[in-house]
């Protein structure tokens, strides 16, 4: 499965909403100010590692996540080998199972892992945190700044 996202700053500060053809998700940032008017602030290609056919998209894919829920340690390592074998991507996902609701996500320059709650109402909305995720480094800022993230020890 492919999709193409959009990310925006929403008119009311401090909210970013992804959007893809009927489903959209809302996050809000503080104490992160933006500007009191929609813009657009990333638009990328959204590959689902687990249900991808064609192996030449994850090598164009911007967002790699996993549509299958990892418990903690397994999603760190699935994170870890997507990051090492798709160097180009810029964020790699998975989401969390076993009573968790959110992701283990890597990306970055320093390709440091996090663990990011999701509030969700539904998997469809779930499924499009990674596109925030992917706009907040678009826009300049670390996986480590983003509210609510644990940074995760690896190596």
């Amino acid at each position: 499965m492919k999709r193409f996202v959009v990310v925006e700053a929403s008119p009311f500060p401090d909210v970013l909403r992804a959007r893809c053809a009927q489903v959209s998700y809302s996050v809000r940032l503080t104490p992160v100010r933006r500007p009191h008017r929609t813009s657009v602030i990333d638009e990328h290609l959204v590959v689902d590692v687990d249900a991808c056919a064609d192996a030449s998209l994850l090598e164009c894919g911007d967002v790699l996540q996993g549509s299958r829920a990892s418990s903690v340690a397994v999603a760190l390592r699935r994170v870890a080998d997507l990051v090492a074998a798709h160097p180009a991507c810029g964020v790699a996902a998975v989401p969390l199972g076993g009573g968790l609701s959110g992701w283990v996500v890597a990306g970055g320059p320093d390709r440091c892992a996090i663990l990011v709650p999701s509030r969700a109402r539904s998997s469809a909305e779930q499924s499009l945190l990674p596109s925030c995720l992917h706009a907040w480094l678009v826009a300049g800022r670390s996986l480590r700044e983003w509210p609510g993230a644990r940074v995760v020890p690896t190596g």
